[in-house]
């Protein structure tokens, strides 16, 4: 990859293609630590609003407490953004001192930079997914295993990069208990702040 500022198409084909090798594309930017914050907020906020608006706008099945459930929690768009910033910010953290603890040389800034940017990748993806869709419904639960499985890649190679890990497995095993640990405290504190501030429960 040139050291030039690629276009967002091309970056996003490079994080598919080779996700370790973008990753440290983005960490030798540099990019101050205000605008990869800024950068991380605008990310979770673009794809809350498009998740909520995806959710609402299809109605749901009153036979399915699931489907029931889902449009009540998106149907109140201020904790569900809240919560994912939540997140957002203990995932930069946790891949920052985590990974050091374990030996890894990752910064914080390094940590922000790449979770910035899988964050809009991940939008970028989505919104490729749903037009894709649109034109062949028969593969959404395709795309959405597909999803999934390159969320988990993409930051795995992410991490090894930022630390200097070589065992990639090692590292995915560490991002999933750490992530089903990280989905509990959000849910937590995600269902506090409704009950303090809506007065409802998720």
């Amino acid at each position: 990859m040139s050291n030039t500022l690629p276009g967002i198409p091309r970056l996003v084909y490079e994080t598919i293609r080779a996700p370790r090798r973008t990753a440290e594309y983005i960490l030798a930017l540099d990019i101050p630590r205000r605008n990869l914050w800024e950068a991380l907020v605008a990310a979770v906020l673009l794809t809350v609003v498009l998740v909520v608006g995806l959710v609402l706008a299809v109605p749901a099945d009153p036979t399915d407490p699931a489907s029931v459930a889902m449009q009540e929690m998106y149907a109140r768009p201020i904790p569900v953004a809240i919560g994912q910033l939540i997140s957002s910010v203990v995932t930069v953290y946790a891949i920052t001192f985590l990974g050091q603890w374990l030996g890894g040389r990752g910064t914080l800034d390094g940590a922000l930079a790449l979770v910035a940017w899988h964050q809009f990748f991940l939008l970028f993806m989505a919104l490729a997914g749903m037009a894709l869709g649109l034109v062949l419904p028969a593969v959404l639960s395709m795309l959405l295993i597909a999803m999934i499985v390159l969320y988990f890649f993409v930051l795995t190679q992410f991490v090894c990069a930022l630390h200097g890990f070589e065992n990639a497995m090692v590292v995915f095993f560490g991002i999933i208990i750490a992530f089903l640990t990280l989905l509990v405290l959000v849910a937590v504190l995600t269902g506090f702040i409704s009950a303090l501030f809506f007065g409802v429960t998720p």
